[in-house]
């Protein structure tokens, strides 16, 4: 039992225990204390981040606790035996500084997790038994809950890009092996396991192996998509949503969402993605995304929901996507446009422009679609953008 310091109330546990059976009577606190202060939905993408970062690697490993907190509508009792059938607990001490804990599943309603909820989903997930650490705040008020909970969740921070630089120039001969392993992780760090470097190299990336950079080492590569264009999709992203900011990785999630849902349309992989040498263009892939965020950043305005982005696993970017780019036939790709010049504003412009044709083409009707896409003007010999 740990009492940080003289004087305080608070006491708290610190064990280890297996992520499946904390999962079984740990929920998710329900306090809510406004926008700002709320413990994030359980989001899919995110856990499953956790749960591959263990898969990409043994030795992958997270020592940081998971802060959970019994209310005080669980009773203590004396005895261990009293505690069957009841929200209750027991404690015993063994010396050494050591107590023993006895609960049962009835607490599960009443033992919240503070911080973690994450971490604890994805970690109970993988394939056998990890052990996670827990710091267990046991009868504690609902004040008490609400302060640990803005305490720990404003007082996080993300290491300081000037100290991973350092970290990263007096351990050069580290780098290869420690990008690898980041980026099969898909965890991002500057100058090391960019954003990129996780779209090119996860599996599960829409555009894994796709990428035109010296970092897209694969013997089956292709060298196709530039970087710029995905930087600038997720400069798109964070802008339009804030609060991904703070996790990369919920950018990324939402990128994800928006290019599988168009790259399934018309079944898009590394091994087939130079036979669409319009959507793989820098100008399309950034105007493409910022079509999907535009009109997500209309379906999310927090004056009339208060909804994440990413609340829905990234369901509605994928829905959105596909209202976007749904019936425009394969040749719209497939052909290569006669305008060229296109990564400017204007040439950006003349994509929604020609997109937006094509679904009113479409919506008219009169001809088939692969016919009708002739007439959109990316396909007029008028030669440059400029010109």
């Amino acid at each position: 039992m740990v009492r940080q310091r003289d004087g305080a109330t608070a006491e708290f546990l610190v064990f280890v225990a297996p992520a499946k059976e904390v999962v079984t009577w740990a929920e998710a606190d329900n306090i809510r204390l406004g926008p700002g202060n709320v413990q994030r939905e359980l989001v899919e993408s995110r856990w499953r981040q956790i749960k591959k970062f263990f898969a990409a690697n043994p030795n992958n490993v997270i020592p940081t606790s998971v802060t959970i907190a019994l209310d005080d509508t669980v009773e203590r009792v004396a005895q261990a035996a009293d505690v069957d059938g009841r929200k209750a607990y027991a404690l015993e001490e063994l010396g050494d500084g050591l107590t023993r804990i006895t609960f049962g599943p009835e607490v599960r309603g009443s033992a919240f997790i503070i911080d973690g909820q994450h971490r604890l989903k994805g970690m109970s997930e993988v394939d056998g038994d990890v052990l996670v650490p827990i710091c267990l705040f046991i009868d504690l008020p609902t004040i008490e809950r609400a302060f640990q909970f803005v305490t720990i969740n404003n007082k996080s921070h993300k290491v300081p890009t000037s100290n991973l630089k350092s970290l990263i120039a007096n351990f050069e001969a580290i780098e290869s092996p420690l990008k690898a392993r980041l980026t099969q992780a898909s965890i991002t760090a500057p100058q090391f396991a960019s954003a990129v470097d996780v779209l090119n190299e996860d599996p599960e990336s829409p555009f894994h192996k796709m990428v035109d950079w010296v970092n897209n080492r694969h013997a089956d590569g292709v060298h196709l998509v530039p970087p710029t264009a995905l930087e600038n999709s997720l400069r798109a992203i964070v802008r339009a949503f804030p609060e991904t900011r703070d996790d990369e990785g919920d950018a990324l999630a939402v990128l994800y969402a928006i290019w599988k849902q168009v790259f399934g349309l018309y079944g898009v992989t590394f091994a087939n993605a130079g036979e669409f040498p319009n959507l793989m263009l820098k100008a399309t892939i950034q105007k493409v995304s910022e079509m999907v965020v535009d009109k997500l950043r209309s379906d999310f305005d927090p004056a009339f929901t208060t909804d994440p982005v990413m609340g829905d696993n990234g369901s509605q970017a994928a829905r959105t996507a596909q209202a976007l780019v749904g019936g425009i036939p394969s040749e719209f790709w497939t052909q290569p446009w006669t305008l060229k010049s296109l990564d400017t504003s204007a040439g950006r412009a003349l994509i929604e422009e020609g997109i937006r044709e094509m679904k009113r083409l479409l919506r008219e009707g009169g001809e088939p679609p692969a016919d009708a896409v002739r007439r959109v003007r990316l396909f007029s010999p008028a030669g440059n953008v400029d010109d």
